[in-house]
């Protein structure tokens, strides 16, 4: 996710999530007005995440 300038104000953006699976952004947080920008959801990552989980269930 690119870090971009807040849709209310203008102000920097900061991470406020990563993506557990590649550790990028997925929810940022505008640092002057606290505004909270929508998650970013990684298709390949969630479905990389599915998949490790299904494969761990089946070991179990």
């Amino acid at each position: 996710m690119r870090i971009e300038s807040c849709r209310k104000c203008g102000a920097e953006l900061e991470i406020k999530q990563k993506c557990s699976v590649c550790k990028e952004g997925i929810t940022c947080i505008c640092k002057e007005c606290h505004f909270e920008t929508e998650e970013q959801i990684h298709l390949q990552c969630t479905l990389m995440n599915m998949d490790y989980k299904l494969l761990d269930a089946r070991v179990a």
